[in-house]
């Protein structure tokens, strides 16, 4: 059993310390993460404590969900695949608050909650700030949507229907919740209440309102917080994407792509002299925390793909944050950091210190969610696959040799590939469904040759090239003229 998981992918980075950081941690999640009914909560198995901190539960605000956002690009779904369970049996509870306490459709989930439906949060007796009816909401309104993060790095490495089949009536709550929330506003060219980057032309917009970016005892609640406004835009890509391939819902896409084109825009003020996003357009303006890049990883609201100006505001924010030695939400923040190009001779540098500073002998950190922060965006940088745009090395040194196997990416593809003296040698595409891939050139200005069991069947040429794949079919790709690529 042992030797199938450590098989199922490879990266060597010419670095001890990454490298033995990088297997340590999956290690952790391979041991944590093996009963599909009772996956670990926020310090894994090994608790040692009759009333450890939160209850051990699964908070639900990114802790539950971030140790596992390596498992995917890793290619270890069997473990990922423990992440779901609670979710799906707490829906009836958090329907039944979405109905008595919000009077809307969906599902309406606290922060913490435990298996098999157990409400871990409940605080019975005299009403306390951040409690709704005995939950602990603490004003935040996305801790179900946050969920779906995982269902959509899950569904868009594989495009298992069996999974979208498993998971989309879920995926359909968090969409009902949100179209009974949101509220559509008028909006107008003279109204100097809102930034000129939050206008849009036509009629109006859709808002957030009470809705607490982060978990809040004090009763002030945030207007358009950016980890909702993400979030949002996330559950909808990913309830067209399934009710599509389930061929269920397609009477729905236009209510939801006119909440896509109209949601509000991620707000943004300028601190010391650049723009940077803002936590929310009222509200919480500031933290040095990693939630205002969360609409950026993990929700995946922009990356290289995105506006340049959202690119550089993205990265302004990075800059000014600065997150990377700290004890919890580096899951986030490192990929987000990669997602935008930030300098990776940096990001390797404050990795390194990251270990340093917190990360124990035995794998551990302070709970289980930062397991994932050294894989994840190792995976990322060698390898990136995300909005169906596939990059080999894409925020890696050119000077540091490296390789990888098997890394699986959107559009269920598992990709191999060496960086070596600089070059990338050759790119290993396996397709599992079949579906067009569309790739980075990893040679500029360089013609592709593409090979099928050793022979030539087609030259490629373009700044991105379309590459068309057919299920269990492995195509191996080269630079023009040099030959039929060595690759594993």
């Amino acid at each position: 059993m042992a030797g199938a998981f450590w098989a199922k992918s490879l990266v060597e980075i010419g670095d001890p310390v990454l490298e033995l950081r990088y297997y340590l941690s999956n290690y952790v999640m391979g041991c944590a993460s093996r009963n599909p009914d009772f996956p670990p909560g926020l310090f894994g198995l090994p608790v040692t404590d009759d009333d450890p901190k939160w209850a051990g539960d699964y908070h639900l605000n990114y802790n539950h969900q971030a140790p596992f956002y390596g498992l995917y690009a890793g290619n270890h779904i069997e473990q990922a695949d423990t992440f779901e369970q609670p979710i799906l049996d707490y829906m009836d509870r958090g329907k039944a608050y979405a109905k008595e306490l919000l009077k809307i459709r969906g599902v309406y989930y606290p922060v913490g909650i435990g298996a098999k439906g157990i409400e871990t949060s409940m605080r019975p007796g005299k009403p306390r700030a951040g409690y709704e009816n005995g939950g602990c909401f603490l004003g935040q309104k996305s801790n179900a949507a946050y969920c779906l993060v995982n269902m959509s790095m899950r569904w868009y490495a594989t495009y298992d229907v069996g999974y979208a089949r498993k998971v989309y009536p879920f995926v359909l709550e968090v969409v009902n919740f949100w179209e009974d929330y949101l509220k559509f506003e008028p909006t107008s060219p003279s109204d100097d209440k809102t930034s000129e980057a939050l206008r849009r032309p036509g009629n109006g917009r859709y808002v957030i309102y009470n809705d607490s970016t982060y978990e809040n005892m004090s009763g002030v609640l945030d207007f358009n917080p950016i980890v909702s406004l993400g979030l949002v835009r996330n559950a909808l890509e990913l309830a067209t994407e399934m009710s599509t391939a389930l061929g269920v819902d397609k009477d729905r896409h236009e209510k939801w792509q006119h909440i896509l084109k109209n949601l509000s825009q991620f707000p943004t003020f300028v601190k010391d002299g650049v723009t940077v996003f803002r936590l929310s357009e009222k509200g919480n303006e500031w933290n040095e925390g990693s939630v205002g890049i969360e609409h950026i990883y993990p929700a995946g609201a922009i990356d290289q793909n995105s506006d340049p100006k959202l690119v550089e505001i993205g990265l302004n924010t990075i800059r000014a944050m600065s997150w990377w030695n700290h004890n919890g939400a580096t899951t986030g923040f490192y990929p987000a950091a990669v997602r935008l190009g930030f300098e990776p001779a940096t990001i390797l540098e404050k990795l390194k210190e990251l270990i340093a500073i917190y990360h124990l002998p035995n794998g551990f950190v302070c709970c289980l969610e930062d397991s994932s922060t050294v894989p994840n965006t190792i995976n990322e940088m060698l390898c990136m696959g995300h909005h169906d745009v596939l990059r080999v090395f894409p925020v890696w040194p050119k000077d540091k040799d490296a390789r990888f196997l098997n890394l699986r990416v959107w559009g269920a593809f598992l990709v191999s590939s060496e960086l070596k003296g600089g070059v990338v040698k050759y790119v290993k595409i396996h397709s599992e469904k079949g579906r067009p891939c569309n790739l980075v050139n990893p040679w500029p200005g360089k013609a592709i040759d593409v090979y099928r069991d050793g022979k030539k069947v087609d030259t490629l040429k373009g700044e991105r090239v379309v590459l068309k794949t057919e299920a269990g079919v492995t195509l191996v790709l080269g630079q023009k003229g040099a030959g039929v690529p060595a690759a594993p």
